[in-house]
């Protein structure tokens, strides 16, 4: 039976999906990178004049994906949050730390495990959600921060995430015997490096996997790099 609950608070979930919750995250991390600051400050860095009903349910759903982790008035960017920034778009580095993260959340584990990882109309879900507690404008927002979590990995080609309905219907309509399709190459996993200075940013992006000789080819590149740099900052080599 569900435990009776007022009708005017609805069960904790996050109140924005993770595709704008990397966007917040990643404000903080291009100012303190992993420091630890107080709520107050991060939710500055998130936009916010201070701690308020919005910041601070903002800074609740970054800790719901695990982006944020802390202890009282303090907290900081997590581990989890800078695999999935510091990685290309598409990487299976980058894919895994963002299933992960869209699985933090209980509610859309829950979620996930009912509806077949989301096969089942808005309407359903927000009706089932009514059925746990959720009042309705609640249940509104958790089905659309839920549908743009999964739109997230979809779009970066999460493993395991189901296809689209549309994509699936024409996969069942396509005739038996059709010659398959020729699979795309996958492209080199590839990390980001992104650091922040007072000009701009400077990003270096590298495939993972580098070999010894191609690890001195770059060194190399960049005693070249720091070399001009240095001398054009009016700098001693």
């Amino acid at each position: 039976m569900v435990p009776a609950m007022s009708r005017s608070r609805s069960p904790n979930y996050p109140q924005i999906g993770l595709k704008e919750a990397l966007q917040r995250v990643a404000s903080v991390y291009k100012r303190d990178y992993q420091a630890p600051l107080t709520r107050d400050l991060a939710a500055e860095r998130l936009g916010y004049s201070g701690l308020n009903g919005k910041s601070l349910a903002v800074l609740a759903a970054l800790g719901k994906f695990g982006l944020l982790e802390g202890r009282g008035e303090e907290t900081r960017v997590t581990d989890l949050a800078v695999r999935i920034l510091a990685f290309s778009p598409g990487s299976p580095e980058r894919r895994a730390a963002l299933a992960e993260a869209a699985g933090r959340p209980e509610l859309f584990a829950e979620l996930d495990q009912r509806f077949a990882r989301g096969q089942a109309s808005d309407g359903a879900i927000r009706s089932w959600l009514m059925t746990r507690g959720f009042i309705p404008p609640a249940a509104e927002a958790a089905v659309r921060a839920y549908r743009e979590t999964k739109q997230l990995l979809e779009a970066e080609g999460e493993a395991g995430t189901p296809a689209p309905l549309a994509q699936l219907a024409a996969a069942e309509a396509e005739p038996a015997g059709t010659a398959a399709k020729t699979p795309v190459k996958a492209e080199a996993a590839t990390r980001r490096a992104v650091f922040g200075l007072a000009e701009g940013e400077v990003v270096i992006t590298a495939p993972v996997f580098l070999s010894a000789e191609s690890v001195n080819d770059l060194q190399d590149y960049l005693d070249v790099f720091m070399k001009r740099a240095r001398r054009e900052a009016g700098l001693p080599s």
